[in-house]
C-alpha cells in the first residue's frame, strides 16, 4: 500500500527497510535512511 501510493503521485518512498520492497525498483526509486536511536533501546545497551 504504501508503494502503491508513492507510486501513483510519483514520489520516492524512504523507508528504513529497503529489503521489503525488493523488486520495484523499476517502479520507483527506493531511498533507505537509517532509523535515529530511540531513547529507551540507548539505555538497554
Amino acid at each position: 500500500m504504501i508503494a502503491a501510493t508513492a507510486i501513483a503521485e510519483g514520489l520516492p518512498l524512504y523507508t528504513t527497510n529497503p529489503a521489503g520492497f525488493t523488486g520495484l525498483d523499476a517502479l520507483i526509486r527506493i531511498v533507505p535512511v537509517t532509523r535515529p536511536p530511540v531513547p529507551h533501546e540507548q539505555s538497554a545497551r
